[in-house]
């Protein structure tokens, strides 16, 4: 397999220049955008584009169908989608990062951090971060939550982050909708978990999100809120319903301001991230290499990717479940849906391998889950156990060169788990004279960022560092 080809960058300093390149050909990842047309025509959906990753690598991707129906504007994979109830685990992952750092704890209770806790039910006093994540704590379900204090909802005014404390606190007012402890989901709950967050951070959940995942992870494309329009030609997928038994589905009129503002005071951090499905799989490769990666303690990633209770069922933010495609491990999944938009991920750590997703339609019968469940299967039976080749999900990118003390410091960006050639030359017109600087097979990276020193003086050099198979 060739070394994947990186972006040349030419940067001097002193007698010290830098070079990130190689003149291999990357292979390009399977196009299955023929196949997603089939299963988008025989399920009745408007639109429908996925990805498949392993070990950092693009398998396969491809887009069908329309942004919106009637419209001629395709789907594209480099679309922004609404995550919706995906964003889960991200949130999730916030409060592993919180935990790393000593700022929360997984059995913080709520009256460690309320201090009003006194006025709210009595059974919600000791719920832990813990619970709440898994939504095992007893919060109302969302239907019930919307039913009871929606005109309420409407009313409140202040900040995103003062509303969701509103939602917070009418939620532990009410009695639990299910024994603490059972099994009930909730999006309110994460609405809770984000309002301890932001107490113990000092931090709205907006920013935690930015600078706990989006930045770090660099995912260039992830926004919040629902990224969704009116306008003609659509800029990006629109939501639509398709009606049980019908085959030509509806687009779906954007909410109002106001209420989607309120709306994601109370959903946000249970489903407003919306990214491409690129940078999607960025941040569940970081999951899919914790094992090696510096992203979260080893303690924290093993408690994201395993059930609350027992050996399969819900986590925090994320499904635990036993397939045999993601054997020696289990496999880990979510969905999310949010006007008129779906979404599905498959994963399986011990291979190192992501299936996400997308449609623009939520259909009244099965017809959107089954659309997601030929796609995600038909790219599992393909690639689970196949051996990773195409582009890498992100390419390296060369920093700028630092002098430290009486070497100089070249920097590049990279993927945990991927491994890095740093090589060495002093002569540009000689191919030949590329050596090896970290080893020959380089050294897999642990973070985002990896760096080599050199101490060499008054000889003209280059660098390059290329990741390899």
């Amino acid at each position: 397999m060739g070394l994947r080809s990186m972006r040349l960058l030419l940067a001097r300093l002193s007698v010290v220049s830098v070079l990130l390149g190689s003149d291999l050909p990357a292979r390009s990842q399977v196009d299955v955008s023929n196949d997603l047309e089939t299963i988008r025509t025989n399920r009745h959906m408007p639109g429908l584009s996925a990805l498949a990753v392993k070990q950092g690598r693009i398998m396969a991707q491809g887009a069908a169908g329309y942004r919106r129906q009637g419209q001629s504007a395709r789907v594209l994979v480099a679309d922004p989608i609404n995550l919706a109830s995906c964003t889960k685990w991200m949130t999730a992952t916030i409060a592993g990062r919180l935990v790393d750092r000593g700022i929360i704890g997984w059995d913080t209770r709520v009256r460690d951090l309320f201090t009003n806790y006194q006025t709210f039910d009595a059974s919600f006093y000791d719920a832990t971060l813990d619970q709440l994540l898994a939504h095992r704590a007893g919060v109302q379900q969302g239907i019930t939550f919307e039913s009871t204090h929606w005109s309420q909802l409407m009313a409140q005014t202040g900040t995103i982050s003062q509303i969701r404390r509103w939602v917070s606190e009418t939620v532990l007012k009410d009695p639990p909708e299910v024994t603490p402890g059972d099994y009930l989901y909730s999006n309110q709950g994460y609405t809770v978990v984000a309002t301890m967050m932001e107490i113990a951070s000092g931090k709205d959940w907006e920013r935690l999100m930015q600078e706990e995942i989006f930045a770090p992870i660099r995912m260039k494309t992830a926004t919040l809120g629902i990224v969704y329009d009116d306008t003609l030609p659509p800029k990006a997928p629109v939501g639509h319903d398709l009606a049980s038994g019908q085959t030509v589905a509806m687009p779906r009129a954007a909410m109002s301001p106001a209420a989607h503002f309120r709306y994601q005071a109370s959903n946000g951090s249970g489903g407003y991230v919306a990214c491409t499905l690129q940078d999607w799989a960025k941040f569940l490769h970081m999951h899919m290499t914790s094992d090696i990666s510096d992203y979260l303690t080893a303690a924290t990633a093993s408690r994201l990717q395993r059930a609350f209770t027992g050996t399969e069922g819900y986590g925090r933010g994320i499904y635990v479940v036993n397939r045999s495609w993601a054997a020696p491990g289990q496999a880990l999944n979510h969905g999310g849906d949010i006007w008129g938009e779906d979404t599905v991920v498959w994963m399986a750590p011990a291979r190192d391998f992501i299936v996400v997703v997308f449609t623009n339609c939520r259909s009244a019968d099965n017809s959107t889950a089954l659309a997601l469940d030929d796609v995600a299967g038909l790219l599992v039976s393909r690639y689970s156990d196949a051996t990773a080749s195409g582009p890498w999900l992100e390419a390296p990118t060369a920093l700028p060169l630092r002098l430290v003390g009486n070497s100089f410091a070249f920097d590049y960006l990279t993927l945990p788990g991927v491994s890095y050639v740093v090589e060495i030359s002093s002569d540009l017109s000689n191919p030949a004279s590329w050596a090896p600087a970290n080893g020959t097979n380089g050294q897999i990276a642990t973070g985002l960022q990896g760096s080599y020193s050199d101490t060499t003086q008054g000889i003209r050099r280059f660098f390059r560092a290329k990741a390899v198979p």
